[in-house]
């Protein structure tokens, strides 16, 4: 299970919302201050992110809660969205270039145009499967009060 603190700001009967800072590892880096990736992501990353799921303890606005997000949840999401269309691409890629050149398309940028499209069309198929799948285990729960 992957935990995090977050201060409850909003609770409606069994419903209750969450915010948690958001941490970039950038702020530990010894090179931040010459670093222009670690600018950027303090200057366009949001600091607060909201959720809100169900209360089985009664808690009240203000007060500290621990979450968790179970990490098979998220590991299967991230290998279904970022593993999936990355394997796509390729195999796609080298099919196009394999075949491509018999039409008389012989150069490689060619085979960028099918790859490019059927990764997005993958990547939407999954998006769309993964918000039909059981919720249950990407649902973040509320683990207990600090």
């Amino acid at each position: 299970m992957i935990t995090e603190t977050a201060r409850v700001v909003a609770v409606d009967g069994d419903l209750i919302t969450v915010e948690a800072a958001i941490k970039s590892t950038c702020s530990s880096c010894q090179a931040q201050s010459d670093c222009g990736t670690g600018a950027i992501s303090r200057a366009l990353a949001p600091k607060t992110q909201q959720l809100t799921l169900r209360s089985p303890m009664p808690v009240t606005i203000g007060q500290d809660v621990t979450v968790g997000v179970p990490e098979e949840g998220v590991l299967s999401a991230s290998a279904w969205l970022y593993l999936l269309p990355l394997l796509i691409f390729i195999a796609i890629f080298a099919f196009a270039n394999a075949t491509l050149p018999s039409i008389g398309l012989n150069h490689e940028l060619w085979g960028l145009i099918p790859s490019i499209a059927l990764t997005l069309i993958t990547y939407k198929a999954i998006a769309f499967r993964l918000k039909r799948l059981d919720r249950g285990k990407f649902q973040p729960v509320l683990l207990n009060t600090v």
